[in-house]
């Protein structure tokens, strides 16, 4: 009688709580709409904060630095403009420099002469690179998102920094009405080798990325930071924080190539915001 009452008992628990997927055909679901919201990125110019500290063994900040980039896009490629340094805006000289620096970039994407601003890793490629398995439910700013813990695939990759992705393991935070990525967070399991052994060794690196939704119909990077400790050049220590927040999210619409004589320049700077020295 009372093994009946408590099998009713999880039938009901069970019945009220959905089953978890399967971790890597959720994550193929996911590969495409990612792919769907970094086009959507390409529509969207905004600003960057980004802060490095550097930090003694206990982790406390021994010496911090601050920069602010305007990003926009030409031809879906990402082009930075440094507006400010250490919550000062650049002397005229400096930025015309960096006007300058940033309008060339723009021209040379659009005339193929480059590919990027620099090499990088769309989350949709990262996402095919790793073993996915979904582990359990949890509530993300009042939202529920499902929780997947990644290792990489064994072999080599077609990818950009594949040699340093396959060290990595980490934690994907889905929301789960959107089928969206709210935060992910990842950490090494070795040594990464930077330099073919003669620059940087990194022995610990963690980073952790949030998402937040815009305009109610994209979601795109609010914040990430990440820690890294190690050696360069095999002899000087380093214990680093990167943090970067984004920011003031504009549409970036182009009626056309032609008429989009603004994608080979950068667009007008916004008002700067007061940055505050650490």
């Amino acid at each position: 009688m009372r093994a009946a009452a408590l099998m009713a008992a999880l039938a009901v628990l069970s019945a009220g709580e959905p089953r978890l997927p399967d971790g890597n055909e959720y994550v193929r679901r996911l590969v495409g709409k990612q792919r769907h919201r970094e086009e959507l990125l390409d529509r969207y110019t905004y600003d960057v904060l980004a802060t490095r500290d550097d930090l003694d063994d206990t982790g406390a900040v021994k010496e911090s630095h601050t920069r602010r980039y305007e990003v926009f896009f030409v031809k879906g490629r990402p082009v930075r403009r440094l507006v400010a340094e250490d919550g000062r805006a650049l002397p005229p000289e400096k930025q015309a420099q960096e006007d300058r620096k940033a309008r060339e970039l723009a021209e040379a994407v659009r005339a193929g002469r480059t590919v990027s601003e620099r090499p990088g890793v769309r989350l949709s490629s990262v996402l095919e690179r790793y073993d996915f398995r979904a582990v359990g439910r949890e509530t993300l700013d009042g939202r529920t998102a499902v929780v997947l813990e990644f290792a990489a695939r064994p072999g080599e990759r077609n990818i950009d920094n594949d040699r340093v992705l396959r060290q990595l393991r980490g934690r994907l935070w889905v929301d789960e009405a959107e089928e969206e990525v709210a935060r992910a967070e990842l950490t090494n399991v070795a040594p990464l080798k930077f330099g073919f052994g003669l620059g940087a060794s990194v022995s610990s690196l963690t980073t952790r990325i949030e998402f937040r939704k815009v305009d109610d119909a994209v979601w795109l990077p609010a914040e990430d930071e990440t820690v890294a400790r190690g050696r360069m050049l095999l002899l000087k220590r380093f214990r680093t924080r990167l943090r970067r927040v984004y920011s003031g999210y504009r549409r970036f619409d182009v009626e056309s190539e032609d008429s989009a004589a603004h994608t080979a320049s950068p667009p007008p700077p916004s008002p700067a915001p007061k940055l505050v020295p650490f």
